[in-house]
Order: C-alpha cells, then structure tokens, then sequence
C-alpha cells in the first residue's frame, strides 16, 4: 500500500494506526507521509518519536529478518522535531524471557524522557515509528492518554507472528489490541499485508 493509495489528508485529520507484520512497508509509508509534511512545509508542527530498535545486522540475518527496524529520520532542515534514542530489540537480542523483560522496562525508561521532552515542545502531528516497543513494557491507556495531546497521530507497529511467541509477546499483543480498538473507535487502522520479494 503507498501513500498514493492512501487519503493523506484523512491522515492528517485524525489518527491513523498502521499494523503489519516484518517487511511490511509500515515504516516506509509513514516515512513517505512524512516526506509529504516536510514538502507541504508542515514540518514545524511534526513531531517524531522514533522507537524502532538498533538491530544489529548479524542478529537480523541469523534470525532471517533483514530490512527490519528501519529509523524514521526526517529530512534535513525541515523543522521536524526528532525524539529517538537507543532502544534494545528485546525479543530478538535476549537469551531468556527474564533480559526481554528487563530491556523492555529499560525501553519503556527511555520512552518515557522522550514524551517529557515533547511535554516541553508539543507539536500538533505526531509520528511514532514502532509503537509496539512501547507495549512491551507499557500500556495502551497511558499511552492513549499521551496521543490525546496531539490533534493528528500517525503510529506504526508491528502485528504479526515471525518475530515469535512468549510471555513479552503475548503482552504485547494484548497491548496492542487495545491500542488497535482506540484507533478504530477514533480514527482508522490499516493492515498492511507482508510483500514478498
């Protein structure tokens, strides 16, 4: 699905949640939206909040997920205010539930200085890339109370089944049904289907 298929401006008019599984485009189509904002000189009033995982290349090949954890880094010098940082990929970086655990919480840590940050600099649209890190640790009401600051929210996040079961999953999941019903109930949720290359 391209950004061509899509209404950009009902993105722009609400809240948008784009669910997929690994390689399924979720990041490229907001990165896409986002390229737009900037072309539309809208980039003063965006803001991103970049979750996605630093995976290590050799961790991505062993487990067979290459081009997974793409980075949503805006274009240069279009006022896009940028909030990432280094986010561990619990699932795919430990060796017990107990460490995908304690590097969700450690996540969870980061995200919330992130949302402090936007707290002192709020923008009217927001992008979040890989909103499922934040479930992991999380919860969808404490999250729902922070996307109910902006006036458009566009998040991506991962729906699916390759990246594995287990206790952070099933949370996650949970989570992220939640989160699902928030957006279908005041927005729109696109399911993205894997592409196969």
């Amino acid at each position: 699905m391209s950004l061509s298929m899509i209404s950009v401006e009902k993105m722009l008019r609400g809240k948008t949640l784009i669910l997929g599984d690994v390689n399924t485009g979720k990041t490229t189509l907001t990165r896409n939206l986002l390229e737009e904002l900037c072309r539309r000189r809208l980039g003063d009033k965006v803001a991103v909040l970049d979750l996605a995982p630093d995976i290590a290349a050799e961790i991505a090949a062993e487990k067979g997920l290459t081009g997974v954890g793409g980075k949503l880094m805006p274009p240069e010098g279009c006022g896009v205010l940028y909030l990432g940082g280094p986010f561990a990929p619990p699932r795919l970086s430990s060796k017990t539930e107990t460490e995908a655990r304690e590097k969700a919480r450690c996540n969870r840590r980061r995200i919330e200085t992130l949302f402090r940050r936007l707290d002192r600099r709020p923008r009217e649209i927001l992008l979040i890339n890989d909103v499922s890190i934040a479930l992991q640790a999380g919860t969808a009401q404490s999250l729902i109370r922070r996307l109910e600051q902006a006036e458009t929210v566009v998040a991506n996040g991962y729906w699916g089944e390759r990246l594995g079961s287990g206790a952070l999953t099933a949370r996650e999941q949970n989570e992220m049904g939640k989160l699902k019903t928030y957006f279908e109930k005041t927005g729109q949720v696109l399911m993205l289907e894997r592409r196969f290359r």
